[in-house]
């Protein structure tokens, strides 16, 4: 099992716009494999968020990391777009 995070910080003017794009972004997914998904929010840096997962594979891994780089409507969202959209996957030491 391996343990995704998900790390950007939300351009200020188009928070609205990607609060909405999140709502359904627990189910996106979910149907691509991820478990557990949990979406939040810095608490001393607002506007800096965290997804974290679960996924049972690397393959499954990539697809995800894959398909949340290539979402050019979320990512036009995010401070410096998709170059600032960090995806990590770690596994058990």
């Amino acid at each position: 099992m391996l343990t995704v995070f998900i790390e950007y910080k939300l351009d200020t003017e188009k928070r609205s716009h990607a609060l909405r794009l999140l709502t359904s972004m627990a189910g996106r997914m979910e149907a691509m494999g991820a478990h557990q998904y949990r979406l939040m929010e810095g608490l001393d840096q607002p506007g800096l968020f965290v997804e974290t997962f679960e996924v049972e594979t690397v393959q499954i891994y990539e697809e995800i990391k894959a398909n949340r780089l290539a979402d050019q409507d979320f990512c036009d969202c995010i401070s410096g777009g998709a170059a600032k959209l960090h995806v990590w996957a770690f596994r058990p030491a």
